[in-house]
């Protein structure tokens, strides 16, 4: 089965070709924000240097969140048109597990991206070739998450944690009193392959392309503007947590 996979979750761009666990190809630019501007030319070049046409692809796949609103919405649009237009099969993945998919061996893998002042988007996964949330993804500001992962670590046997994403070695201090053998994951790491969320997609489970939505996790400023401006009820348009 032939995947093309997509992130664009954050300013990692990140596209790849899957032979089912095969990574054919994967491109990557780091460090850039116009995503809507390089994202099809290198689907484009995979395309191209492997001799296929977006018909030949049995599934698409796609970092779903929790990352840039934006940027999400830049991979989730693409990836939807090519399914519906082509009749092929779509998978959302998420965005911190493809991280700790990047994660071998027998540890609690917590996979976070920064959200500024103290907050993350973080889940806790155990490693293995599908990684199992085991806490919960969601928007923690950083003393709730460390009380999952106490929480946790009370009730399973926890030799190791990893911490891979963003912006968690700032929080060392707090991570250290958790007592638990830990280590930081490397520059590898701590970005999101489509490579590994094409591993990911081989077992998911393909979804409507009309139904493919984000997972922001947190609320638009805008949105919570809206809801006390107009008092309406939110769109059930996506997944959130509680704001912290």
């Amino acid at each position: 089965m032939k995947i093309l996979s997509v992130s664009t979750a954050t300013n990692h761009l990140s596209v790849a070709l899957n032979e089912d666990q095969q990574v054919i190809v994967e491109k990557n630019e780091r460090d850039e924000r116009n995503h809507s501007e390089h994202l099809d030319p290198l689907i484009d070049e995979i395309l191209k240097e492997n001799k296929l046409t977006l018909k030949d692809i049995d599934r698409f796949a796609v970092a779903i969140g929790p990352g840039s609103y934006t940027g999400l919405r830049i991979g989730i649009t693409t990836v939807k048109m090519f399914a519906s237009i082509l009749d092929k099969e779509v998978v959302g993945i998420s965005t911190l597990q493809a991280l700790a998919k990047g994660v071998a061996g027998d540890a609690l893998v917590i996979a976070g991206l920064d959200a500024r002042n103290d907050n993350y988007f973080a889940g806790g996964y155990k490693s293995g070739d599908i990684p199992e949330n085991v806490i919960p993804d969601g928007h923690y500001n950083i003393d709730a998450l460390i009380k999952a992962i106490q929480e946790y670590a009370a009730e399973n046997e926890v030799k190791k944690i990893v911490f891979v994403g963003s912006g968690l070695e700032k929080q060392d201090e707090k991570i250290k009193a958790l007592n638990i053998p830990y280590e930081y994951g490397d520059d590898d790491q701590n970005v999101i392959h489509a490579g590994l969320i094409g591993k990911l997609a081989v077992s998911a489970t393909p979804i409507d392309p009309d139904k493919l939505l984000p997972r922001y996790l947190r609320r638009t400023q805008a949105e919570v503007d809206w809801h006390k401006k107009t008092g309406k009820p939110f769109e059930p348009d996506s997944h959130y947590v509680e704001e912290v």
